[in-house]
């Protein structure tokens, strides 16, 4: 079915039912003037999911590469995969939801285009045509105010995104798929500062600048590790790439040349990947703002090359099977005595003592003493106390 007829479907329902129209209104802004809406009662099969809404985004993109396809909301097996898909998508919330439409119906209109998609008011539908599947007939009815033919998708954009992305509702959003948000509107023609002054709660052209950046790297990560697009990977890591980006910012500002930017990103990737926090991730910074630490930092970017996600994780097990870090986390973690040392510089006895201890805790095996590697480190051990001394 068309958008056109299902528009024509919807004008002849309204036109043969007086009752649809229900004493409701809810005002949005269309072309920069204040629009009030008229709302309408009207059954589920008249309407559509929005595969383009955007709380649901990243979820949609793994649904998609399941099927290897987009999915048709006309369709009726992909609308109730679609379906499973928003009413699965936190179940405390939709458990919340089912319970308050059971008890006291639909308080607030949602919002569909002319030819009946679904603005706001995805979750809901999901939850309305569960109860009918369940033999609750009285439900096949969504309340939505209906915008007029021909809007703009920045307008669409604008709407969703004031009702949706709103400072207080941003965890409801989801963190990922608010990102993913505010690309859809630079895609749609929006600028950052219309996306700020569009949504509610204070945001500033700066805050959409900084979270598009942050969708970059996170998008770059997932390129990195061999899943590109699949969103999920990240989820509980996207204050991660707060911190990387962050210090990037940084270390960019003290000049940092493109070429080590680049390094420092990658070296980052890989840290994210080996199971570095957000707390040690802060640490770049500093390794960054020495050029002696810096460059043993370098030497991680043998270990931070682009792979295959399965072979990034073989990896990673091998080292934690062997009790061990990863080799860039190992170079890391040694760059982070190196600064917390070069903090202490002041305090040589403090400094002294903590190595002593280091070098005390050494087994006396020869075995293990007369390999080329630790014969070396033992002659610039030998030559830095010979250096103390003669001072």
């Amino acid at each position: 079915m068309s958008s056109s007829n299902n528009a024509e479907l919807i004008d002849k329902y309204i036109q043969n039912n007086s009752n649809s129209l229900i004493p409701k209104t809810l005002t949005v802004v269309l072309q920069g003037r204040r629009t009030d809406l008229k709302s309408y009662r009207l059954p589920l099969d008249l309407t559509f999911y929005n595969i383009h809404n955007g709380r649901f985004a990243s979820e949609y993109i793994d649904l998609k590469r399941k099927e290897n396809r987009d999915l048709d909301p006309h369709n009726s097996e992909d609308s109730k995969k679609i379906q499973t898909l928003l009413y699965h998508l936190v179940p405390k919330d939709t458990l919340i939801l089912e319970k308050d439409l059971q008890q006291y119906g639909q308080k607030d209109p949602g919002i569909i285009t002319h030819e009946g998609y679904v603005i706001n008011g995805n979750r809901r539908r999901s939850v309305l045509e569960e109860l009918v599947s369940r033999g609750q007939s009285e439900f096949n009815y969504i309340e939505v105010a209906r915008l007029p033919p021909n809007t703009s998708s920045q307008d669409i954009w604008k709407i969703e995104g004031g009702i949706q992305l709103s400072k207080n509702l941003q965890l409801d959003y989801g963190a990922i798929n608010e990102l993913l948000k505010f690309q859809d509107g630079i895609q749609a023609g929006i600028s950052p500062i219309e996306i700020a002054t569009s949504l509610y709660g204070g945001f500033k052209e700066k805050d959409i600048l900084l979270k598009l950046e942050q969708l970059k790297l996170i998008q770059e990560y997932l390129m990195f590790i061999g899943e590109i697009g699949i969103f999920s990977r990240v989820k509980k890591l996207t204050d991660h790439f707060i911190v990387l980006r962050d210090a990037i910012s940084v270390f960019k500002n003290r000049g940092g040349t493109p070429d080590e930017i680049v390094a420092a990103k990658h070296i980052g990737f890989q840290l994210i990947h080996d199971g570095v926090d957000r707390m040690g991730l802060r640490k770049i910074k500093d390794i960054l703002a020495s050029d002696k630490i810096k460059t043993e930092f370098w030497t991680a970017m043998e270990h931070s090359k682009s792979e295959p996600a399965a072979k990034k994780l073989t990896k990673k097990i091998e080292a934690e099977q062997n009790d061990e870090f990863t080799p860039a986390r190992t170079i890391f973690n040694n760059c982070l005595d190196s600064t917390k040392a070069l903090s202490e510089s002041q305090q040589p006895e403090k400094l002294l003592r903590r190595a002593l201890t280091n070098l005390d805790n050494i087994p006396n095996d020869p075995n293990m003493l007369q390999k080329p590697d630790i014969q070396s480190l033992l002659s610039e051990i030998e030559k830095i106390i010979s250096k103390l001394k003669a001072n």
